[in-house]
């Protein structure tokens, strides 16, 4: 009964987020990260799906480099 609501709430989530966020369908080369709102956290795709990551402790998503960063080399403004 637990794996059957983890599993739902997976399905569930995976579905939101893909209606907010465009990975590509196929990986390419290189992998797609997507900023998240929270600075700490940002999407990789895999197979058409984001997947939802966090930074360690104390560090922020730079989306110019795809690493996370310390806060004042990431330049995230907004976060959570």
């Amino acid at each position: 009964m637990i794996w059957s609501l983890f599993f739902v709430l997976l399905v569930f989530s995976t579905l939101s987020v893909q209606g907010e966020l465009k990975c590509p369908a196929v990986d390419g080369a290189d992998p797609v990260y997507i900023p998240h709102e929270d600075c700490t956290k940002f999407y990789e795709c895999f197979n058409g799906v984001p997947i939802l990551l966090e930074c360690p402790d104390g560090m922020y998503f730079n989306p110019s480099k795809n690493v996370c960063d310390w806060p004042w080399r990431a330049g995230c403004q907004n976060s959570n």
